[in-house]
């Protein structure tokens, strides 16, 4: 419909690092009904996604958003926000 027009890629946590967005920070997070820790991810493009923490474990993002709540684990996170 739009030739020419570039598209960007979607981003894969698996792609070599050359090819990887920029992660500007976390800004919130949420637990599932299963247990599981999710983050809300604020990307270099502006956008957000709300991603697993396994994909955000080595994030320095991770540790900026931990050290903000006061803890020192993603498990200690309050259920609750």
């Amino acid at each position: 419909m739009f030739p020419n027009r570039a598209q960007p890629e979607p981003y894969d946590f698996r792609a070599p690092d050359d090819q990887e967005w920029f992660v500007d920070k976390i800004l919130s997070h949420r637990w599932t009904r299963n247990g599981q820790l999710e983050l809300e991810v604020w990307w270099s493009l502006s956008n957000t996604t709300w991603e697993g923490l396994e994909n955000c474990k080595c994030l320095e993002a991770l540790e900026r958003y931990l050290e903000l709540q006061g803890i020192n684990r993603p498990v200690q996170l309050p259920q609750w926000l």
